[in-house]
């Protein structure tokens, strides 16, 4: 049966309503924590409270919802980074993708909700490949000794819940959010190359202008 204009264009804005909301719900996670609110989510979204409750029952079914996509990129990430021919370059890819992503930022509210049993097992199955990886980068001589999968983790969970993007995203400026995510690029290679064994990839990028942290003072 053939979909009329009209539900296409409905479907067309269900699915921008939900990505809005799903992009706006990390942010305000990551900014509030457990404190956040539907109502602060729907307004980062620009969609009524009314519009976030026909999709979702309340914080925690959006935190669900996170979580399970969050974990889905997890597992693909590693599964690229272990099919890499050198591991300490999949490695590498594999924390920069996953910084930029934004993996850790829901962290601090595992207790809201728990993943379901198959989504469970994938994460399990990616956190041993991981490992794997942190060891064959290791034994290959580009990452460092002493250097754990939990490190990465963590280093991983640290970069990316920086509140800097997100508090110049408040501000409504584009370039200047540009500039934040260049600066965050540079700060992961610097992070990279204390990781290296034997350190020596340039930055990306030119250095961070002065404005990133003077610009969120400014009233």
């Amino acid at each position: 049966m053939a979909i009329s204009r009209q539900q296409q264009a409905r479907q067309a804005e269900v699915a921008r309503n939900d990505q809005a909301l799903l992009e706006a719900a990390r942010r305000v996670f990551a900014r509030d924590g457990a404190n956040a609110s539907v109502n602060a989510i729907a307004e980062v979204a620009g969609v009524g409270v009314a519009t976030l409750y026909r999709r979702y029952n309340g914080k925690a079914a959006l935190y669900e919802r996170l979580l399970v996509l969050s974990n889905q990129q997890w597992s693909a990430a590693v599964h690229t980074a272990a099919d890499h021919s050198d591991p300490w370059q999949g490695l590498q890819n594999l924390v920069i993708e996953s910084v930029e992503y934004g993996q850790g930022t829901l962290a601090p509210l595992g207790r809201l909700t728990s993943l379901p049993p198959q989504m469970a097992d994938l994460a399990a199955a990616a956190d041993r490949d991981f490992a794997a990886l942190v060891d064959r980068a290791r034994e290959c001589g580009g990452l460092r000794g002493g250097v754990t999968a939990t490190d990465i983790l963590l280093l991983i969970e640290q970069l990316g819940r920086s509140p800097l993007i997100e508090q110049i995203q408040d501000l409504d400026d584009a370039s200047l959010t540009a500039e934040a995510r260049a600066a965050r690029r540079r700060l992961i290679a610097i992070a990279l190359g204390g990781l290296a064994a034997r350190p020596n990839v340039d930055l990306p990028g030119t250095p961070p202008a002065q404005r990133l942290l003077t610009a969120r003072w400014q009233t």
